[in-house]
């Protein structure tokens, strides 16, 4: 707010009528003595203030800015009427950093996260808001996660896109993203902390989606070269849980709590299912029987797990961390026997394809339930291919023989 004086008179007349020591006659705004002489007439200050319009304070206020430093008053500013983007243009300076472009590829990534991919990660609305809300958040100060995530979401768009002829491209994108990411990453991996675990937690989950969404191309004579790409998709998931267990009990208490808190339905298996678990454990129990090379205890213990993950999904859950939990609860031995190409394990792989075929709208999963079937039932004998009719069936129909044929 600004001050005026008001048009009453003073007892002492103007400054100019008291130098010269003249009765003056205090017209306002010039005396009758000043007007006469063509003087400036000037009252002092000693008359009362009344409050004036605030706008005329500000001008006035700029201009004695300008003038106690030595400025020259802006005219944008200080002149009534003139166009208020005279007052931007004084914040725009020839030496200011040039601004970098905009990154049009990234930011549609960022969009595609949050309208569709963070919902590969999500179990559902109490976790909805954790990946698409406060997982970019996270992102902005640890430049590894945003790298995973715009890598997931280029990936996404290359597997589902619906212009073929930009797959490759979204590919590339994909593959430089995460290559970066993944440097980054092993540089924090020795200094797990609570400023950065969630971050480290939520890459950790981006990459297993990752790797299993990742596209190959098996050679379609050599079953093995799939069984070998998958064992390597299972080693990095029990991997990478493995490196974020240290900081999972700080984040339990943290706003990412509902990611942990797991409260999957279960439902009953269907009698047809538990009849193929229970002849699982029979074999099980016969080969244990035949062979002291047998590891009973660690298939007995991959059979009821892989019973476990199946009651989640025949209570309708379609989460991506179904598919997860078997790889991560797997005993470490039956990775071994896997790697051994243990005819066993070949048998509880195939049957893990059921779990991913109940997940097979998720776009990560879609293609590997079919390939391992057909993988696994290329490799097997007659001696061993009895045990996984029924996931044959479950996963390619009942003419599933007539489908088994890419890699005779």
């Amino acid at each position: 707010m600004a001050l005026r004086r008001p048009h009453r008179k003073s007892r002492h007349g103007c400054m100019e009528c008291k130098r010269r020591r003249v009765k003056c006659d205090e017209a306002r705004p010039t005396c009758s003595n000043c007007a006469k002489r063509h003087s400036e007439c000037e009252y002092g200050s000693s008359s009362s203030l009344l409050w004036a319009n605030e706008e005329t304070s500000s001008r006035q206020s700029f201009r004695a800015s300008g003038s106690d430093s030595g400025q020259p008053s802006d005219p944008a500013i200080g002149s009534p009427g003139s166009d208020s983007l005279g007052i931007l243009g004084r914040f725009s300076s020839d030496n200011s950093s040039p601004t970098p472009a905009l990154n049009i590829h990234d930011l549609e990534l960022m969009m595609q996260w949050c309208n569709e991919t963070y919902h590969t990660l999500s179990r559902g609305p109490e976790t909805d808001r954790i990946w698409r809300n406060a997982v970019p958040e996270e992102a902005l100060t640890h430049p590894f996660l945003m790298h995973g995530i715009l890598a997931l979401s280029s990936l996404h768009l290359a597997r589902t896109g619906p212009d073929p002829s930009q797959r490759a491209a979204y590919l590339n994108r994909a593959v430089a993203h995460q290559n970066q990411a993944l440097a980054l990453f092993r540089e924090l991996l020795s200094d797990i902390q609570e400023s950065n675990a969630k971050a480290m937690f939520a890459f950790s989950g981006i990459v297993v989606v990752y790797t299993y969404g990742f596209p190959h191309s098996p050679d379609v004579h050599d079953p093995w070269s799939c069984i070998d790409d998958f064992h390597q998709v299972l080693v990095l998931t029990r991997g990478i849980q493995q490196v974020i267990r240290a900081p999972t009990s700080s984040l339990g208490s943290s706003s990412f709590a509902p990611i942990f808190s797991i409260e999957e339905a279960r439902a009953p298996l269907p009698e047809t299912t538990t009849a193929v678990l229970r002849h699982l454990h029979e074999a099980n129990a016969s080969c244990g029987a035949r062979g002291q090379a047998h590891e009973t205890e660690i298939y007995a213990a991959t059979i009821d797990d892989l019973g476990e993950m199946l009651s989640f999904v025949y209570a309708g859950g379609t989460a991506t961390t179904i598919a997860g939990h078997w790889a991560i609860r797997l005993p470490a031995r039956f990775m071994e026997l896997l790697r051994e190409r243990e005819p066993f394990a070949l048998v509880m792989l195939a049957h893990y394809g059921v779990l991913l075929q109940h997940l097979k709208h998720r776009w990560c999963f879609d293609e590997w339930s079919v390939r391992v079937a057909k993988a696994v039932w290329a490799i097997l004998d007659d001696q061993w291919r009895p045990l996984v009719h029924w996931a044959m069936r479950e996963i390619l129909g009942e003419n599933y023989r007539d489908r088994v044929g890419a890699f005779s």
